[in-house]
């Protein structure tokens, strides 16, 4: 399984990517920032995961946050979570994306999701 996921900032910037660990993953969000973060995740084909990171970073082309010349996965202030998930989950239905909607709020002190 791979993990396409939505994750939130002690800022609440919101973030988006794919992986293979999810609890690894979030593990270094948690490190790099100090603090706890939580994320949307969702899991199914890597292919379909890729293909919904990549849909989002061409229609959010414009909201991605840059530092200097480096684009991140990281999205505007005006962009919210809810405003995000709603979208990946209209993409899944529409485009028939192989991926589920497995936690709404994981962090890994969870443990393992699957």
């Amino acid at each position: 399984m791979y993990y396409f996921y939505i994750v939130e900032s002690p800022s609440k910037r919101i973030g988006f990517g794919i992986a293979q660990n999810v609890q690894e993953r979030n593990k270094q969000y948690c490190s790099h920032c100090g603090d706890i973060v939580s994320m949307t995740v969702y899991g199914g084909q890597r292919s379909h995961a890729k293909a919904l990171e990549r849909t989002i970073k061409k229609q959010y082309i414009d909201n991605l946050w840059q530092i200097e010349d480096w684009t991140t996965e990281w999205l505007n202030n005006d962009i919210t979570r809810e405003q995000l998930v709603e979208y990946v989950n209209e993409l899944i239905e529409t485009r028939h994306i192989k991926v589920d909607n497995l936690v709404a709020d994981y962090n890994f002190t969870m443990g393992n999701i699957i």
